[in-house]
């Protein structure tokens, strides 16, 4: 009997370590959630890194849209106000110029005056007297003008100056004045020049001989009202005068 109880006795011995066993098992599921999920540093940066990504594209994306707004409303806008405000100066000066002969060279920024003089040249020569466009006259050159001239030609007004350029392109066919240097100060320009032509009608005396000339000179222009008002011309005329005489 005894032998036997205590075989008894083991087993319930035996008992209570099998039953600790999902008593431990239990204690391991029981632990909080957030102990198995905690991330670890590499994994925090990695998500740090993502956030500050993102805030950097949110932030583009509202400059993007910030910027075609803006190009929006530019494009929107009159084309004049496009120009850089000394282009469209020039370009108001210059326009007024032409249409109410209100506005005067002499006024207005050196730049202004500067680009008006030069265009008002750039017409006198390659309009006036390479294409002979006599209709010009009136838009560039003032009712006053005074052309003196190194050919004994001096001229005053519209008409004067108009058949001094019939004469002169009458004489000298295929006749082509040429500016090598310009310089421009304000209703002021200076050129260096070349004239060139074939001899075929009466010059300075000399009847039309044929020969193909060419001569130097330089010119003074001044401009006033927006309208060529002088011109004073100095030319190699005894150069010319060999070439017509053929000697």
């Amino acid at each position: 009997m005894k032998l036997f109880r205590k075989k008894k006795a083991g087993k319930d011995e035996q008992k209570p370590l099998e039953s600790q066993l999902p008593q431990a098992r239990s204690k391991e599921e029981a632990l909080p959630a957030t102990v198995h999920h905690l991330p670890p540093p590499q994994e925090k940066k990695a998500v740090e890194k993502k956030a500050v990504e993102k805030e950097a594209v949110e932030k583009t994306a509202v400059e993007k849209k910030a910027v075609e707004r803006r190009d929006s409303k530019r494009q929107a806008s009159p084309a004049i106000n496009k120009s850089p405000p000394q282009q469209r100066e020039v370009q108001e000066l210059y326009s007024k110029s032409h249409s109410d002969n209100k506005v005067d060279s002499t006024k207005g920024s050196e730049e202004d005056r500067n680009e008006i003089t030069r265009e008002l040249v750039k017409k006198f020569v390659a309009d006036i007297w390479n294409r002979g466009d006599l209709e010009l006259i009136p838009e560039v050159c003032s009712k006053s003008l005074r052309f003196n001239g190194s050919v004994g030609m001096d001229r005053v007004g519209h008409d004067g100056f108009a058949r001094m350029v019939t004469t002169i392109r009458d004489a000298l066919d295929d006749y082509h004045c040429e500016i090598h240097s310009m310089v421009v100060e304000g209703n002021k320009a200076f050129c260096r020049m070349r004239f060139t032509g074939r001899h075929t009608g009466n010059l300075l005396g000399y009847p039309a001989s044929g020969h193909q000339v060419a001569w130097m000179g330089a010119a003074e222009f001044t401009v006033k009202d927006s309208h060529i008002i002088k011109v004073w011309e100095l030319g190699d005329v005894k150069a010319l005068e060999e070439q017509l005489s053929g000697s």
